[in-house]
């Protein structure tokens, strides 16, 4: 099957809301060594685009630029030097202008499909995979306790599981009725957001010693209190903004616990690009074991409809949103 000779791809053409992504057609080089050529089924969207896009992230790029780093599909062709199939089923995690109808990409980069899951499985997990294995490196843990906030959501609920795995206590902290989620992925309580106090729940759970860590994908809302739940010597890990970025750090609020504050960046914690596809891997098959760390999908759009594939992205931040380019 020939895949052809063009793709449609979504683009930002400045910085700014879903208004300024345009869809075209643009051509496809000729595959390169080490390249394949992907027809993408799924499509996952992430929070940190919205961010990148907006031109006020710590990670800029030019404009315009191909959106979309998440994705799954079938392998339709390859370059020299390729071990991987024509027609495997793959995913990855960090292969920029994945929001179209095929991708180019290094197949050292790409993370073949388990039986057992789908393409929108695989659109769901790779970069949770990839964000959540990354962030279990950070800080010693085994046989500890840890809080793990946005517990039920796709990043969460895999660093959840992915913790409990390594001998971790986990701690999640969810909303209403995503409080069931965070069990199912593997948290040993529960802290319902939206019902009290979290910093007295957590320090009521741990007679009051508080936590070895704190996985913070929330920012500006949540850092105070973050603090307040650490044990002496403990670790805030932030890696999202969420709510806003987290305020600058007052060294004396660290001296009462001599507590430790960082910002997670994923490049620090791997090796190189080449460890992607095993640590999403790694996430794949901890999923066919246990689906319910899998994210329930907020929303589905095709390819022509990706800016409101954005607006639901931005304006609920429970569930994956998917497109669809082959649709």
């Amino acid at each position: 099957m020939s895949p052809g000779t063009q793709r449609v791809v979504a683009r930002a053409l400045r910085a700014g809301g879903p208004e300024v992504i345009e869809v075209c057609v643009e051509e496809l080089a000729p595959l390169r060594t080490g390249e394949a050529l992907v027809r993408v089924e799924a499509a996952g969207l992430n929070h940190a685009e919205t961010l990148i896009r907006s031109g006020n992230y710590a990670v800029r790029l030019p404009f315009p630029y191909p959106l979309g780093a998440e994705g799954s599909g079938v392998v339709m062709a390859i370059g020299p030097e390729v071990s991987i199939s024509v027609g495997a089923r793959v995913c990855w995690g960090a292969v920029l202008g994945s929001c179209a109808t095929f991708v180019t990409a290094p197949a050292s980069m790409l993370a073949p499909i388990p039986e057992g899951l789908s393409f929108e499985d695989a659109a769901c997990l790779a970069v949770a995979g990839l964000t959540a294995g990354g962030l279990a490196r950070v800080w010693p843990l085994n046989g500890r306790e840890a809080v793990v906030w946005g517990a039920a959501g796709a990043v969460g609920r895999m660093l959840v599981a992915i913790l409990a795995n390594h001998g971790v206590k986990v701690i999640g902290i969810a909303s209403g009725k995503r409080v069931d989620a965070a069990y199912a992925a593997g948290a040993v309580h529960v802290v319902d957001r939206a019902a009290g106090n979290v910093c007295h729940a957590v320090r009521a759970y741990t007679d009051g010693r508080g936590v070895a860590a704190v996985f913070d994908p929330i920012g500006a809302a949540t850092y105070e209190i973050s603090l307040q739940l650490l044990a002496p010597r403990g670790c805030l890990i932030n890696y999202g903004e969420l709510s806003g970025p987290a305020p600058p750090i007052n060294l004396h609020q660290l001296f009462p616990g001599s507590v430790f504050v960082t910002k997670y960046n994923g490049m620090h914690w791997v090796e190189g690009l080449h460890e992607f596809p095993g640590l999403i891997s790694d996430a794949l098959a901890l999923a066919a074991k246990r689906p319910a760390i899998i994210s329930e999908i907020a929303g589905r759009f095709p390819l022509s409809h990706v800016m409101d594939a954005y607006r639901a992205l931005e304006a609920d931040p429970h569930g994956k949103v998917l497109v669809l380019p082959n649709v």
